[in-house]
């Protein structure tokens, strides 16, 4: 299942990039940071890291591509000056609405060319698999000894 899942995740991210044309290519980290930061905002590379699953060391480079191209920028965090606040800019928000725009109409794309069962299954299976991540229990799970044949 593992396979499966990358190797599906695999195909609908080429297709939802080659859907929305290449302006402005993001990486799948990329794209991530952006759309939890338009999702809140503003936010820490810890709290993202906690949401999307993306290590510190992608985040990290996610955040200097996307300040480079000119959508987020970064400032201390008032109450705690270790932690520094991700704010989307004016620019930042503008693509992470037309990315919104182009995920309603992959989804709706989606549904005209996939068997609406296999969809609402899947979609169901990921709900699933989404809660136990949100409780932590999919997080490094530790590989179980084999027990000794008799």
């Amino acid at each position: 299942m593992p396979f499966r899942l990358l190797r599906v995740a695999e195909s609908v991210d080429n297709g939802f990039t080659q859907f929305c044309g290449p302006e402005d290519e993001l990486s799948w980290s990329e794209w991530q940071v952006l759309w939890s930061l338009g999702e809140r905002s503003p936010t820490t590379a810890k709290a993202i890291s906690g949401h999307s699953g993306l290590s510190k060391t992608k985040i990290s480079r996610a955040v200097k591509v996307l300040e480079d191209k000119g959508y987020l920028m970064r400032r201390k965090d008032r109450s705690d000056r270790r932690f520094e606040l991700l704010t989307l800019t004016s620019d930042g928000q503008q693509r992470f609405e037309r990315l919104t725009e182009e995920a309603a109409a992959f989804q709706r794309w989606l549904e005209r060319s996939v068997n609406s069962d296999y969809l609402s299954s899947l979609d169901s299976g990921l709900v699933g698999l989404e809660d136990l991540i949100l409780i932590g229990h999919l997080r490094a799970p530790q590989r179980q000894a084999e027990e000794p044949i008799a």
